[in-house]
């Protein structure tokens, strides 16, 4: 089959993760620590294909675009999503535009910078199997000379070096309006600016997805109203996805055999919402109708003042879909800092409708309501922000001392300047900037996640679909976690030796000595740091 228009990633993104979605994180580290055929094997697998190179699931973006590009008359004839692997099949001379969806190109995401500088540095293997994928695109490229489009919430790493990589545009921010615009562009041979802007899409004309998400994802909102300074997502309008359009892309997915549903919003109980002032009726609505399809569902992120506001929503939540102690929702929640005066400089919207002073106290409110009903959060902080001041750190470490009991993760990120949002012109935070504070506190959250992890790890790993890969990734998680835990109090007391260390360790060349060398140290440090 001849497609004029073909969308794809990199293998970092197009994968379904096994069934677990967290693995995707875990391609955030150095690629020298994970051996290679692990990576592709078990924590990326490729996605499956149709006879004609079809993805079978692909990432929610690429399938806005395809719905994008048949709404404007497009026929399914010229349109493909494929995979990396499958891409010398579906692009021949008739193709005309390659559309590329871009996470984290570059390897700058926060969690990718944050767990470089963590383990001694070195490219993620997000930027590698982006590089590699981008190279296989121009080899393709040379031959048959097509246009290649690149989108998604990883343009801004590009800008600077996409003309040498073979991308001939950009485009930033909602593409649904636009790009059929711009592939129609250039299959008539006409100049285009080489970085293009999409523009808001009303709620009512986001296209309906035709085929099945990666890991079941439907967006239920888009944009978010907090406006906090660090991130890109509030720069878009916020807007709630009309609840039948939401219910018709699940039905896509359920029968498509995707039983877990993962709802794509900031903020799941903003659904509805006028601003944030909560919309009780459209949340219960929401959960009562999706989980009359399918019991497996969440949000992909909740806020602290938003459960604070509602906690009776927290408690519909988990009885309509099943969650408790021995069930447990494990969302992704924004605490940022313990610092009321850096939420208010930074994001005065977050703790609305209270002041940025209750900060603190919301937060332990939010972990017992959470906790209460089954919900354990992976709360995601960040160090580094423009002004920050030792007392700062110091408000969030008595914060992370309340936290102690509450079952969660404490995940530590160094600031980004993430394009897009207000703070892109500000500095990436490093690792030499750190004081004994930052490394206390970067111990407690470590130490913290820790614990929790060794009491819910099997739960995780329960999702993935293959029983051998269940095992070998269960086993890679406890080595993990064995190695941390030896290793934590070499940590506390000298952690640039520890990191000196891991950084000339490099599994891509001989593993087992590598290993060896590295159980070897771990002893060396228990020995020297022993009390």
């Amino acid at each position: 089959m001849v497609f004029k228009v073909v969308l794809t990633s990199d293998r970092a993104t197009m994968t379904d993760y096994g069934g677990f979605g967290g693995l995707g994180f875990v391609l955030c580290l150095p690629s020298r620590l994970l051996p290679k055929f692990f990576a592709y094997r078990f924590l990326a697998p490729p996605i499956e294909t149709d006879t004609d190179g079809r993805a079978l699931v692909a990432p929610l973006p690429l399938r806005k675009l395809e719905a994008s590009l048949l709404e404007y008359g497009f026929s399914e004839e010229d349109v493909a999503i494929t995979t990396p692997e499958k891409l010398a099949k579906t692009v021949k001379e008739e193709t005309k535009v390659v559309g590329i969806h871009v996470l984290d190109p570059m390897g700058l995401a926060p969690v990718s910078h944050t767990l470089s500088a963590f383990t001694g540095g070195g490219e993620t293997y997000t930027k590698t199997m982006f590089l590699e994928f981008i190279y296989r695109l121009l080899n393709l490229k040379r031959k048959y000379g097509f246009k290649v489009v690149a989108g998604g919430p990883g343009t801004w790493q590009l800008k600077g070096v996409f003309r040498s990589l073979g991308i001939d545009h950009l485009f930033h921010g909602e593409g649904e309006a636009v790009f059929p615009q711009v592939c129609q562009a250039l299959m008539k041979g006409e100049s285009l600016p080489e970085e293009i802007e999409g523009k808001t899409v009303p709620e009512e004309e986001i296209p309906l997805i035709r085929g099945p998400t990666r890991g079941g994802v439907v967006q239920i909102t888009r944009g978010c109203p907090r406006r906090c300074q660090f991130c890109n997502p509030t720069m878009f309008k916020f807007r709630s996805i009309p609840l039948d359009n939401i219910l018709k892309e699940v039905e896509v997915n359920v029968r498509s055999g995707e039983s877990q549903i993962s709802l794509a919003t900031e903020d799941g109980f903003l659904y509805g919402a006028s601003g944030i002032k909560i919309n009780r009726d459209a949340v219960r609505r929401l959960i009562r109708e999706v989980s009359k399809l399918t019991p497996n569902v969440g949000f992909c992120h909740v806020s602290i003042s938003s459960i604070v506001q509602a906690p009776d929503l927290v408690q519909y939540f988990s009885e309509t879909l099943g969650y408790s102690q021995e069930n447990p929702y494990l969302p992704q929640v924004g605490l940022e800092t313990g610092s009321p005066r850096l939420i208010a400089k930074y994001m005065s919207g977050k703790p609305r409708p209270w002041k940025p002073s209750d900060w603190p106290n919301l937060v332990v409110e939010a972990s017992q309501i959470m906790n209460e009903w089954g919900w354990y959060p992976c709360y995601t902080l960040i160090v580094g922000l423009p002004g920050e001041k030792d007392e700062d750190i110091l408000q969030t470490l008595e914060l992370i001392d309340r936290l102690k009991h509450v079952k969660c993760w404490l995940f530590l990120l160094l600031m980004v300047p993430m394009g897009g949002s207000l703070m892109e012109n500000e500095k990436f935070y490093q690792l030499k900037s750190f004081n004994e504070a930052r490394w206390e506190l970067m111990y407690k959250c470590l130490s913290h996640s820790l614990t929790f992890s060794e009491h819910i790890y099997r739960r995780m790993v329960s999702n993935i679909k293959n029983t051998l890969d269940q095992y070998l990734i269960q086993k890679f998680f406890e080595y993990g976690m064995k190695l941390i835990k030896n290793s934590l109090e070499a940590l506390k007391k000298n952690p640039i030796e520890i990191l000196n260390t891991i950084s000339t360790v490099n599994f891509q060349h001989n593993p087992i000595g590598q290993l060896v060398y590295l159980k070897e140290a771990v002893k060396i440090f228990i020995r020297r740091y022993a009390h």
